[in-house]
């Protein structure tokens, strides 16, 4: 990887890590949740700051994003329309449940976690934002993956059995497409232990994000929580995906009146 790429991927996983934390950190915070070298995480902050994106504390000397970096992705959000609101939906669906909240998006042979509302019940599982999990075998992926047709859900397995890493068992094609025809007659994923022993995740389809990929929202809880509470969360999520639906344009077509 070459120093631009790196980099730019700093930047990035600099602003995910404030997004996930949403309080001010130091350098020293963020150098050890990063796992970055001591000075090029002062020259990343400080050249941050210096163009306006992130601000520094007089005090504490702790940094923290301005709202430059909100109003990036506000027209994102406008686009959208009202009640089109990812961030807002996961804080309502943790609010109602205590666990934690994923919202997930295509890349590549893996369904990357964008944003995540991490769990504040006793018994929880916890997940880094920008975390990747396989498309073809999770409860998120494979929500991603009802949107596609057959034949491409196909050569995504294909793809994705080529691209495994050694000692990776392959993807049986027969098995994906099953589960994905499966939730979509249920209207929802539900996958068990597939990354985590003793975690569970139920997701829908998010759609209606202007000409945006397809986003997924999940429920990830202990598989337990999750047999308990399904047809409660089955709900709330399902009342979320209907809030966050395209409208319907009204009709600019008028009526006929009869000849007298």
């Amino acid at each position: 990887m070459n120093d631009t790429v790196k980099s730019a991927r700093r930047v990035l996983e600099v602003l995910e890590y404030f997004a996930e934390r949403q309080r001010p950190a130091t350098v020293q915070e963020i150098r050890q949740a990063l796992d970055y070298p001591q000075s090029s995480t002062s020259v990343l902050l400080h050249s941050l700051t210096t163009l306006g994106y992130l601000s520094q504390e007089p005090g504490t000397r702790r940094f923290q994003p301005t709202i430059r970096i909100a109003l990036l992705g506000s027209w994102l959000i406008e686009q959208a329309g009202r009640g089109r609101n990812p961030p807002a939906m996961m804080r309502r669906l943790s609010a109602a449940t205590g666990d934690m909240i994923l919202l997930g998006t295509q890349q590549g042979m893996n369904a990357v976690y964008v944003k995540i509302e991490q769990a504040t019940n006793p018994i929880r599982f916890h997940m880094k934002q920008g975390a990747c999990r396989p498309l073809c075998t999770t409860a998120i992926g494979r929500a991603l993956l009802s949107s596609k047709s057959d034949t491409e859900i196909g050569a995504i397995v294909r793809r994705a059995n080529a691209e495994r890493e050694a000692g990776d068992p392959l993807i049986s094609p027969a098995e994906v497409l099953d589960a994905v025809r499966h939730g979509r007659k249920l209207g929802y994923f539900l996958t068990k232990g597939i990354v985590t022993p003793g975690a569970a995740v139920i997701a829908m389809r998010l759609d209606g994000l202007g000409d945006h990929p397809p986003l997924a929202v999940g429920i990830g809880a202990p598989v337990d929580r999750i047999e308990s509470e399904l047809s409660n969360f089955v709900e709330l999520l399902r009342i979320e995906v209907r809030q966050a639906a395209p409208r319907k344009a009204p009709s600019t077509s008028h009526p006929q009146h009869a000849n007298s």
